[in-house]
């Protein structure tokens, strides 16, 4: 089976999407820069982030992610100035809303913030000092990792879709629907393709195979267990904001680990987007 070929055509329906590829390495925490955690950029007129449930109810949450648009490659619809960040809770699910309703509660900003300064204040006397930020008093704080590391940006790149995104699979079963047609199906392959039931292993593996980013800006996600937008009510939400994987290198010094080697996602809808409304974000925490 050339599976090369298969891949191809499904991405035509899939198209590869461009994204900001980061590299983590251990750095100083730059106020304005590309980083996780440390001492965000934030004015002091603005109400800082605080929890609105469960043990982190009042209490403020913690810096995941930020990122400064006029240090990166832009990316089509995403913003080109101004800072994004995302805010989460130190619980034992780092913040995500995981409720037997599960589906619309987790686009519900309760132990997490996604929050986009357009305008970007350079007067650090308008800003909170690092020992001015709010901090939470728990003592048994659960967070992917401590400290602050620097998040550097590769060039722009194409990413192709996998497995991982539900819409793949999709995408598989109409190519088998196309290709099993009277007239000899696709051009391209030139009659029917097996079923993902009938994939042996080694092609089965391949529709998986791709190299993560240790964080990435657009592109496709990555799971260890299932895309939760197959839920019908988030299908909507079809544009990866940002995602970090877990990232371990002793020789650096790094050591970022969502609960058994998982990974951090957060997704909105391409014209919420395009609009700069961050008030509508799923947030996908997974491992394995």
């Amino acid at each position: 089976m050339d599976m090369e070929r298969i891949l191809q055509e499904i991405y035509k329906q899939l198209p590869p999407q461009p994204a900001v590829c980061f590299t983590v390495e251990p750095g100083d925490d730059e106020r304005f820069g590309n980083k996780l955690g440390g001492t965000p950029y934030f004015p002091k007129d603005m109400e800082y982030p605080v929890g609105t449930e469960g043990d982190f109810q009042g209490k403020p949450l913690n810096l995941l992610v930020q990122l400064n648009f006029e240090q990166l490659p832009h990316l089509p619809d995403f913003p080109t100035k101004g800072i994004l960040q995302i805010f989460i809770a130190g619980d034992d699910l780092y913040g995500m809303c995981l409720d037997p309703d599960i589906g619309e509660c987790m686009t519900q900003q309760r132990n997490f913030r996604v929050i986009y300064h357009e305008r970007v204040l350079t007067d650090e006397k308008l800003l909170y000092a690092a020992d001015e930020i709010p901090r939470s008093d728990e003592v048994d704080c659960l967070l992917p990792f401590v400290g602050c590391y620097k998040l550097v940006p590769q060039e722009l790149k194409l990413i192709n879709p996998t497995m991982h995104d539900y819409r793949f699979e999709k995408a598989y079963q109409k190519l088998c629907e196309d290709t099993g047609h009277s007239d000899g199906g696709s051009a391209d392959l030139c009659g029917p393709i097996p079923s993902l039931d009938e994939l042996d292993e080694e092609d089965f593996d391949k529709l998986y195979e791709t190299k993560f980013p240790n964080a990435i800006l657009g592109g496709y996600p990555f799971f260890t267990q299932e895309d939760p937008r197959s839920c019908p009510e988030l299908a909507e939400l079809d544009t990866l904001l940002f995602e970090l994987d877990s990232v371990m290198d002793k020789e650096k010094g790094i050591d970022i680990c969502w609960g058994d080697c998982g990974t951090g996602s957060f997704f909105l809808s391409r014209e919420k987007l395009k609009a700069l409304d961050f008030s509508r974000v799923l947030y996908n925490y997974d491992c394995y």
